[in-house]
């Protein structure tokens, strides 16, 4: 397709009043074209790219149960999205395809369907965090959450968690509570940090859009996250939350 149709999509104004839906697709530890768009994935969101060899053991073993974000056929600016997002990282437009032989160690049938995913999550079993995850008890964690930035205001955020958490809460799984670690708002008051970044200071709190889905912080932990940034680490401070779901 040529970029110029990629300009005049990327132009075109959304549907105000379109709810955005998504589809979740396995994340397949074992073919080289899922570990390469989930590394540029990770390159992109500025953070843990380094840990996609460590995810594809834990993805084996079921401990992670990362899965890629994709457009559904039910979002009216489907196409609209798409072009947007490709616009900004025009080397995810090759599509890949729908191989994964498990989820959560437990077998699935894949459909080689070809896709482009616009982001990832996972819902994990165990965490290196104490008190975030605990399966015994039915909690699980909302981990390595990411949605394009060409997008991220588009209400993909929202019908993304709408799925993990319905997901979560059906068998075989049966959550009883969701958590969760994300910027904490100290570290959008921190605005000398940005610029140094080489970033606007956010206008957008992570913290805040999680509170009204009904997560409640229960602990702060200063310079948790590490945001990479040209090869340099910056740490920024993180909150921990929890959801009960049932």
């Amino acid at each position: 397709m040529p970029s110029s149709a990629f300009d005049e999509k990327a132009a075109a104004p959304l549907k105000s009043r379109a709810r955005a839906k998504v589809d979740l697709i396995a994340w397949d530890p074992e073919s080289p074209e899922h570990i390469e768009r989930m590394f540029q994935q990770r390159i992109a969101c500025g953070w843990k790219s380094d840990l996609v060899q460590k995810w594809r053991g834990l993805q084996r073993e079921g401990k992670m149960a990362i899965q890629w974000v994709i457009l559904s056929e039910e979002d009216p600016d489907k196409e609209i999205k798409l072009a947007q997002h490709l616009l900004k990282y025009p080397n995810e437009s090759t599509p890949i395809h729908d191989t994964a032989i498990t989820l959560g160690a437990k077998s699935r049938e894949p459909t080689s369907r070809s896709f482009i995913p616009v982001g990832h999550i996972s819902l994990d079993s165990e965490s290196s965090n104490p008190d975030q995850a605990d399966a015994s008890q039915g909690m699980y964690c909302i981990t390595t959450f990411y949605i394009s930035r060409a997008i991220q205001s588009g209400g993909l955020g929202s019908a993304a968690m709408d799925r993990i958490e319905s997901e979560a809460v059906n068998e075989p799984l049966n959550a009883k509570i969701l958590s969760l670690d994300t910027l904490a708002n100290s570290s959008l008051e921190n605005e000398a940090i940005w610029p140094k970044m080489g970033m606007d200071v956010p206008t957008f709190s992570n913290q805040d859009w999680y509170e009204r889905r009904g997560y409640k912080p229960w602990k702060f932990v200063d310079g948790h996250i590490k945001q990479e940034v040209n090869g340099k680490i910056w740490p920024l401070d993180a909150v921990f939350m929890k959801k009960t779901v049932i």
